[in-house]
């Protein structure tokens, strides 16, 4: 597998360029959430839309929770662009016997309390329109069995809407989630399907 190898000027060259990207194709950034920093590292769970998946929440991170920004992809694809590794990007080859190596990877990462760690759990691109999101089984329990220190568990919805501008505003919502030792996936993916239903209820009185 292929680890993440933050470069300071990389991580530096991709804030600003995700800010250009988005400012370029979208209007106005909404944030709608709240946050109790306590200090631990995220997990943090979004739904999965567009290419601009990755840049949305590297902005969401770089405003609110200010970690060290981890997110995973198939090594076949990393490995077309390996400069994503030097801004936090980490492999995995599905259903090969090295993903194991990826999972605990994951392990690791959120034993650290300066980390942030994206996770799909629809892993592919999905419509935006999809309301009720089934979690790839895997990653999320593994995470869930085998890390033993706190961790904090946030939610992400992000959702567009045109109305009468040329450019989209974006809607980036996000919770703070309450695990512990007793949940499980099952109890995550209703959870967050829970909030998912909010957000578009709110995104349809707008």
């Amino acid at each position: 597998m292929i680890r993440a190898n933050h470069n300071r000027y990389w991580v530096k060259f991709s804030k600003y360029y995700t800010k250009a990207l988005i400012a370029f194709f979208f209007g106005k950034v909404n944030y709608i959430g709240s946050y109790e920093e306590r200090g631990l590292p995220i997990l943090m769970i979004s739904n999965h839309f567009s290419f601009y998946d990755g840049f949305i929440q590297i902005l969401l991170n770089l405003k609110v929770f200010k970690r060290r920004f981890h997110f995973m992809m198939l090594e076949k694809e990393l490995r077309k662009t390996m400069m994503l590794a030097k801004i936090g990007a980490s492999s995995i080859n599905k259903g090969k016997r090295s993903s194991l190596q990826s999972l605990d990877y994951a392990v690791e990462l959120l034993q650290n309390k300066e980390n942030l760690f994206l996770f799909f759990p629809q892993g592919k691109i999905e419509s935006i329109y999809t309301r009720e999101f089934t979690f790839e089984k895997g990653l999320l329990s593994h995470i869930l069995k085998n890390v033993k220190n706190d961790y904090q568990l946030v939610f992400n919805i992000n959702l567009i809407n045109y109305g009468a501008k040329l450019k989209p505003d974006m809607y980036v919502y996000y919770k703070m989630q309450e695990i512990n030792a007793n949940s499980n996936t099952e109890d995550v993916e209703k959870a967050f399907n829970h909030f998912a239903k909010a957000c578009f209820s709110k995104q349809g009185a707008k």
